[in-house]
């Protein structure tokens, strides 16, 4: 799948939501950027070593398709307001199937594009040195994307429920 594919997913799911289906994403959302920025705050010693050691080397011959995952997607484009045409303009880079640096980064070097509390989940709990220190924040990272996933989940069998008219 690339990530064209997953980011066209995203919006045609977030498109669909009615209003309470919105806010409750909008919940979710606020509640995985919390974590986020809790394991940012508590994970600062590491990151530093990231931007000056290794040079955010962890952005540079990577997979990015099996990095960001349509949830990712969903979660960027609502808590970050991060205009669709700003994504849909890195994508335009995107070649799928090689491996290669991180479309998202301003002009091919970095920073990334995306909020330092806003970003893919594989993207804040990945770390080139040892994590044991904020082992506990990236499990709630994760814990919060597993909310994500599976409110995506339940929201996708919601019309096959009404179309066998099953009572919710």
């Amino acid at each position: 799948m690339s990530l064209q594919y997953k980011f066209k997913q995203a919006t045609r799911f977030i498109n669909d939501l009615c209003p309470e289906e919105h806010s409750s994403l909008n919940s979710i959302c606020r509640e995985i950027r919390k974590v986020e920025n809790n394991l940012r705050i508590s994970a600062d010693d590491l990151l530093q070593r990231c931007y000056t050691v290794c040079e955010g080397l962890c952005c540079r011959n990577l997979d990015l398709d099996a990095v960001i995952s349509k949830e990712d997607f969903v979660y960027l484009l609502t808590a970050a307001g991060q205009p669709r045409n700003i994504i849909a303009a890195c994508l335009q880079n995107e070649v799928p199937f090689f491996t290669f640096d991180c479309i998202f980064l301003k002009n091919a070097i970095g920073p990334c594009i995306f909020p330092p509390d806003v970003r893919p989940s594989t993207c804040l709990t990945t770390f080139c040195d040892d994590e044991t220190s904020v082992k506990k924040e990236i499990a709630q990272v994760r814990k919060k994307f597993l909310k994500l996933h599976w409110f995506i989940i339940f929201r996708r069998i919601r019309p096959v429920k009404k179309f066998l008219r099953i009572d919710t």
